[in-house]
């Protein structure tokens, strides 16, 4: 049996997107999320939690709450089935929302494209460990 499959969705970075997508990713895995929410607020190209007081450390307080949640369902098992990554990046962009931090459209096509995945992963395999993995390609690979 052959079987083809096709997720639909296919992107293109520029050399600095992907350099953005791998500091991000790397931050999460090595579960740094204070840097991945500082790293979001400075490489935002528009943002306005820098003009609230103490809103920069709010936001990076806020991811790193949510990569802490990540790492604690990590430790029962970083499955598809266990972890549900689309819960996690709602957060995410709930917190974008409240403290005004653009995501880089490029950035939102990668994001539409893990929802999609991670649903089609949890149907095809929920036992699949995310983090063996990704590890190779996000922490050796030049992204």
């Amino acid at each position: 049996t052959i079987i083809f499959l096709d997720a639909g969705i296919a992107t293109s970075l520029l050399p600095n997107d992907r350099r953005n997508l791998r500091d991000l990713f790397k931050a999460v895995v090595l579960n740094d999320g204070y840097s991945a929410g500082a790293l979001m607020v400075e490489r935002a190209r528009y943002e306005r939690c820098t003009s609230i007081p103490g809103g920069k450390h709010a936001f990076a307080t806020g991811v790193s709450n949510i990569v802490s949640e990540f790492h604690d369902r990590r430790k029962q098992g970083l499955t598809l089935g266990a972890v549900r990554v689309g819960a996690l990046l709602g957060k995410v962009l709930d917190l974008c929302r409240r403290y005004g931090v653009e995501i880089d459209p490029a950035m939102s096509s990668v994001v539409v494209s893990m929802l999609v995945l991670e649903g089609l992963g949890r149907s095809l395999d929920p036992d699949l460990n995310l983090m063996k993995a990704a590890v190779p390609y996000l922490l050796v690979r030049k992204v």
